[in-house]
């Protein structure tokens, strides 16, 4: 296996004319895509490219102490899939190195590279007709995804090109974003034939709005607070004074409730969840879920989490009011217990919660962090911002208390939202998820047209004669090139004024093209 020392690409001098250099050589100039002869003036535009990825810098790759070869990276839209991060990777062997086998190994080393700094996907495109480059991408762990044409606007050229893939890290179908309407307490209503048509109201409620799950809270009192635990100054101030043993047996579902509310789901076609607060909750929970949530306070309990973890259930763990050390040691437990499929919840312990108290963001940064799926229970009061801006934010659930109406009675009416706000959210979500694309700048298929039609471009505002001098204001201009073939980059404007003559007689609105000037 060869060794190599990979060096990052400076924008010096140096680096530029070496690589300018190799560029230029005739028998890699005839494998690339432009055709035409790189001039130096111009060969800048092209070094920049591999500057645009801050965090994949471009490399030259060293052996027995010289330059040997060149890995470039460049961003890259075309086929990436969403929540991947992606580039287009390319290779340059110096030309006194090459046909010495070291290709393969090349790609190999940036594979590795590209994967440790925290990529999931190389691609590569080829000419249809380079079977040596071929042969050396699908010996290195690519394969064909796409045979196409690329589209060379400066040569006016369609080459047929191969896209290759490699995947750094396994690939999961991106699902659509997890809306979990949360029923909380708010299924109440003081008897048991009272609470079970409260119940299915709710559930009916969830299903029209568009959401997947829905979820409930089952508890027993005496398992939640210690004895004396007194109340709570949050609901004392919304007008709720019972001692928190007092309130929670008043709320407690009876167990036997837990089967009812499965059945009346699976009758209406939605999922059923509830969430347990101890051992026994779980016990009488489990056999009627196909995944479990805990809840924010529970992040410690580590007899819940145990079972939790060896269900083999998918996991969701919401991290309210929980500090990083909290969060790191839950999900070290639940791994060593055996937990798989874990998704991290976002989560604001204040009800409701206060935009600024919101801390958004944190889903990004917890992603990063503890690299797993992050979700949001959210307790604000508006039913389309926080959704939104997690799902912006890359949220794969969205948690949402909801009730028939604010105006009830009970701890989780007042913060709720109601049902004709509960499908606006469901109805932004999808939106949302249809508008966040592949997280890739590129020219989309739909803006194509306007792109030819409405760019600027260098074209001729009157008639150039072969030998004639380019004038700015005279006879070139910077317009858009409407449905006239269009000129080159107005980047090229001082390089064409410097002295230059037009090679060729060039009509009145005509772009001016490679090769027209000399």
């Amino acid at each position: 296996m060869v060794e190599f020392v990979l060096e990052p690409l400076q924008k010096t001098a140096q680096h530029e004319e070496l690589l300018y250099a190799w560029r230029s050589d005739p028998e890699t100039a005839l494998m690339s895509f432009h055709q035409k002869h790189m001039q130096r003036s111009t060969f800048g535009d092209y070094f920049e490219k591999y500057f645009l990825l801050k965090d994949l810098p471009s490399l030259f790759a060293h052996l027995d102490g010289k330059r040997v070869a060149f890995i470039g990276f460049d961003p890259f839209s075309t086929l990436a899939r969403p929540n991947r991060q992606a580039a287009e990777v390319s290779i340059i062997v110096d030309p006194q190195k090459r046909n010495q086998g070291i290709g393969t190994e090349l790609l190999r080393a940036a594979l590795h590279y590209a994967s440790q700094q925290g990529y999931d996907d190389l691609y590569a495109r080829i000419k249809t007709h380079n079977c040596a480059s071929v042969h050396i991408f699908e010996k290195a762990g690519f394969s064909c995804v796409e045979e196409t044409a690329y589209r060379l606007e400066e040569e006016c050229l369609d080459i047929p090109i191969k896209v290759f893939r490699a995947e750094l890290t396994p690939y999961k179908p991106i699902q659509k974003t997890l809306i979990i309407a949360e029923a909380g307490s708010n299924w109440r209503m003081g008897s048991y034939e009272r609470d079970l048509k409260m119940a299915k109201a709710l559930i009916n409620v969830a299903k029209e709005a568009g959401c997947d799950v829905v979820k409930f809270q089952t508890y027993r009192a005496e398992t939640i607070y210690a004895p004396n635990a007194g109340k709570s100054n949050y609901l004392s101030k919304a007008g709720i004074v019972e001692e928190m043993s007092s309130l929670f047996e008043e709320l407690a579902m009876p167990y036997e409730m837990v089967s009812e509310l499965s059945k009346m789901c699976a009758q209406v076609g939605i999922e059923f969840m509830s969430t347990p607060f101890s051992p026994q909750d779980f016990a009488a929970v489990d056999p009627f879920v196909s995944r479990h949530k805990i809840a924010s306070y529970e992040i410690s309990h580590v007899r819940l989490l145990e079972l939790a973890a060896k269900s083999k259930k998918p996991l969701l763990l919401s991290t309210g009011a929980s500090t990083v050390a909290d969060i790191q040691w839950a999900v070290s437990f639940l791994k060593k217990c055996g937990g798989v499929d874990l998704t991290l919840l976002h989560c604001c312990a204040q009800y409701p919660s206060t935009p600024k108290a919101m801390n958004l963001r944190a889903i990004e940064w917890m992603h990063r962090v503890f690299q797993r799926p992050i979700g949001l229970s959210d307790h604000s009061r508006d039913p389309i911002v926080a959704p939104l801006g997690a799902v912006a934010l890359g949220a794969t659930v969205i948690e949402k208390h909801f009730t028939l109406d604010r105006r009830l009675p009970g701890p989780d009416h007042a913060f709720a939202i109601e049902p004709e706000e509960l499908s606006q959210m469901v109805r932004a979500i999808r939106e949302m998820e249809a508008m966040a694309g592949s997280g890739y700048k590129a020219v989309q298929e739909e803006e194509m047209e306007l792109y030819h039609f409405a760019k600027r471009r260098l074209h001729a505002i009157a008639p150039i004669n072969k030998g004639d001098h380019f004038v700015e204001g005279v006879n070139i201009a910077i317009l858009r090139s409407g449905n006239q073939k269009p000129g080159v980059h107005p980047r090229h404007l001082d390089d064409i004024l410097s002295d230059k003559v037009a090679c060729r007689a060039i009509s009145l609105g005509e772009g001016i093209q490679y090769g027209d000037w000399k």
